[in-house]
């Protein structure tokens, strides 16, 4: 008979699945689509958890069920849990922020260049016929020579500065503590976040969704942002005030936002974002390669199993 249970709230890569089956763990995977009442009805009789952030986990869904001993975040935003109550409840949290470290470091990449460029707008007009676009607005920029500023400097803000210094885009930073050692090794400046804002020609987002961050960027702080500015949030959707960085869209201040995150997710059909051509829209897909999804997959696995036989997980959030 498998000695622990775990539940798979969202669909992760089979490597983990099997990872844990392997353990002779009894592993139930909820359909996609289910939401937190699916979850309610069956975490009483797990001891162990994978979360991917869709489906809330709360201090109910915990209290009401003691024999749950870990959950395992598989990425890294831990915003969907309750860690006040997991702490208080003995509960261990984990994340796996090595995992996909590159993976949304790319997808920075992939959406700075996508703005400089206009390759949705361009990909648009092929479609209906609109070949002489090329000579007017879909005109793009060169990422080499511009000012980027990396708000958050942690493994992914700075893989993502690694990067950009490949393009010879002249990189600054800022975040709550310096990190003497990264802007030595990459060249990057830090600076403080009105000044950053102020200097910048694109502006990308890797700070966690904490309270502190809630609104980071606002009516203000867009403001302070140079005119044509390109915004990248790649962080959480709260860390920006969505209705402020449309009236900055509106009035060309922010020339293209992209964005992964929202502040809502999914993204409402009648946001008004969904039809403004000056904004790149993905949905929270900054973690979604093959390869990232295997390593994320897996190393929740193996935080978890450890968890439930006592031991110490490699990256515990609430231990």
């Amino acid at each position: 008979m498998p000695k622990f249970r775990v539940i798979v709230a969202e669909p992760i890569n089979q490597v983990g699945v099997e990872y844990l089956r392997g353990k002779s763990v009894n592993v139930y995977e909820l359909p996609p689509g289910s939401g937190e009442a699916d979850l309610m009805e069956l975490v009483g009789e797990a001891d162990g958890l994978i979360s991917r952030g869709s489906i809330r986990v709360t201090r109910e869904m915990m209290e009401t069920s003691p024999r749950l001993k870990v959950v395992g975040v598989h990425g890294q935003g831990c915003d969907h849990v309750d860690l006040a109550a997991a702490k208080e409840l003995g509960k261990v949290v984990l994340n796996t922020p090595e995992a996909l470290t590159v993976t949304v470091a790319e997808m920075t990449l992939a959406l700075i260049l996508a703005a400089f460029r206009n390759l949705v707008s361009a990909d648009k007009a092929v479609r209906v016929g609109q070949w002489n676009r090329k000579y007017s607005d879909l005109i793009g920029l060169e990422l080499a020579g511009k000012t980027v500023g990396i708000v958050g400097l942690g493994r992914i803000g700075t893989a993502t500065a690694k990067r950009l210094r490949a393009f010879d885009a002249k990189v600054v930073y800022w975040s709550r503590t310096r990190k003497p050692e990264a802007e030595r090794d990459l060249g990057i400046r830090w600076l403080e976040l009105d000044e950053l804002l102020s200097s910048c020609d694109v502006v990308s987002l890797h700070v966690p969704g904490t309270a502190e961050t809630s609104r980071l960027i606002g009516e203000r702080e867009l403001g302070l942002m140079k005119q044509g500015v390109i915004l990248v949030n790649m962080a959480r959707g709260l860390v920006v005030d969505e209705g402020a960085l449309i009236r900055a869209l509106r009035s060309g201040k922010v020339r293209v936002a992209a964005l992964d995150v929202f502040e809502k997710e999914p993204i409402s059909q009648d946001n008004p974002l969904i039809k403004m051509d000056n904004v790149i829209l993905t949905p929270h897909l900054g973690a979604c390669n093959m390869e990232g999804m295997q390593r994320m997959a897996l190393q929740v696995a193996e935080g978890v199993w450890k968890a439930m036989n006592g031991q110490r997980p490699d990256h515990p959030v609430v231990n």
